[in-house]
C-alpha cells in the first residue's frame, strides 16, 4: 500500500514542544515498541493526550485567506509543519490543514490512521429535525484511529464546539465534550438529503444545554472512505477560494482552555470578526470588540500568541474582511 506522508524524528520532538506535550506522554517516534502501544490498551489515553495538548496550543484559524500577501493555504504536511512548528508564531490553520498535521503526526507515532472527509450542516444553529439540516459538499477532513480494535474519531480541526477528545464510533452512545451541560454523539444513518436510504453515514451530534435540550448535527462523515491527498487538494481549492466560502469572507480564530491540570478542555478562546471572548465551562465573558485592524491584530497577540509580519498585516488592506 502506498504509504502516506510522516514525520522525522525531529520533527517529532519539535511537535511534542509545540504542544508542550508533558514528559510522560513524549514516546519514541518510529519505535516498534510506540507502535505497539499506540495500537494496544494503552493507546487511548495517550491520543487524547496528544488530542487535548494540541487543540490548546494550536489554533483554528482563517488568517492565511486574510492577512497574507496571496491569500492561498498549502495542505502539504511539510509546508503545514513549517507553519506551525518552525516559524514559531503561534499559528494554527484550518481544518484541512490541522488534521493533515495531526494526522501526519499519529502515523509517525505508529497509529493506525484512516482520513476521511466531511460534509458541515450549514444550519447548525437550528434545532435537531431533518427539516433543518442541511449539509454542504466536501468541505472538512477528520481523522478516525483504530486502537485496540476500537475506531474513534479525531478532529483537531473543526474550531469551538468541535470534537475535544477520542469519539468512539458507536450509534448513540454520548460522552461530555466540554462540562457541565455540552455532549457529543455518533448517530449512523442515512442523510434525509440521499435518495438511497442505505448510503449511511456517520453523523457527529452536539447538545448544548443539558438534559432537556435537542441534539443538532454538527458534520457527518463516511465509514471506511479513505480520502486521497489529491481529493484534499480539490475541497482545498474551494474552501480557500470561493466566495461562498465561510473562511474567504470571515476573520477568525479559536483555541482551547484547558484546566490547571492539564487533564481536561474547559472552554474556548474565540475570536470571530471584530470581537474575541472567552467561554469557559459553558459561561460566555463579555466580548471585547475591535475598532481598528491594529486592534485586531493586538488581539490575536494577546489572547493567542500569534504574531504576524508587517507584510501579513497589510495583506488584508482592501478586502471585505477588513475592519
Amino acid at each position: 500500500m502506498s504509504p502516506r506522508a510522516s514525520y522525522t524524528t525531529s520533527q517529532v520532538h519539535q511537535i511534542y514542544d509545540r504542544i508542550s506535550l508533558p514528559a510522560q506522554h513524549r514516546k519514541p517516534p518510529h519505535d516498534d515498541s510506540t507502535k505497539f502501544f499506540a495500537r494496544g490498551p494503552h493507546g487511548l489515553p495517550w491520543l487524547a493526550a496528544l488530542q487535548r495538548h494540541a487543540l490548546s496550543t494550536i489554533p483554528f484559524e482563517s488568517l492565511s485567506l486574510h492577512y497574507s500577501p496571496d491569500h492561498r493555504i498549502s495542505i502539504d504536511p511539510q509546508d503545514v509543519f513549517t507553519k506551525i512548528v518552525t516559524q514559531n508564531t503561534g499559528r494554527g490553520g484550518y481544518c484541512m490543514e490541522l488534521n493533515a498535521f495531526f494526522g501526519t503526526f499519529l502515523r509517525a507515532l505508529g497509529f493506525e490512521v484512516l482520513s476521511t472527509g466531511g460534509r458541515v450542516n450549514s444550519n447548525q444553529s437550528a434545532s435537531e429535525s431533518e427539516a433543518e439540516v442541511s449539509y454542504m459538499g466536501w468541505s472538512h477532513m477528520v481523522n478516525i484511529v483504530t486502537v485496540d480494535k476500537k475506531r474513534y474519531l479525531v478532529d483537531i480541526g473543526f474550531g469551538s464546539g468541535g470534537p475535544t477528545r477520542p469519539i468512539r464510533l458507536v450509534h448513540l452512545e454520548k460522552q461530555c465534550n466540554i462540562a457541565p451541560d455540552q455532549y457529543v454523539r455518533l448517530k449512523y444513518e442515512a442523510l434525509a438529503q440521499n435518495e438511497d436510504e442505505r448510503a449511511k453515514l456517520w453523523i457527529l451530534e452536539r447538545r448544548e444545554r443539558g438534559v432537556g435540550a435537542g441534539w443538532r448535527a454538527v458534520y457527518c462523515f463516511p465509514d471506511y472512505v479513505e480520502f486521497l491527498p489529491g481529493d484534499y487538494e480539490v475541497m482545498n481549492l474551494h474552501t480557500s477560494t470561493s466566495p461562498t466560502s465561510f473562511f474567504t469572507y470571515t476573520v477568525l480564530c479559536t483555541k482551547c482552555i484547558l484546566d490547571e491540570h492539564v487533564l481536561e478542555i474547559i472552554g474556548t478562546t474565540v475570536l470571530f470578526g471584530k470581537s474575541v471572548y472567552k467561554q469557559v465551562r459553558g459561561v460566555k465573558g463579555e466580548p471585547t470588540t475591535f475598532e481598528t485592524e491594529s486592534d485586531r491584530v493586538k488581539s490575536l497577540e494577546e489572547w493567542f500568541g500569534i504574531t504576524l509580519s508587517t507584510e501579513q498585516q497589510l495583506g488584508i488592506i482592501g478586502t471585505p474582511s477588513a475592519i
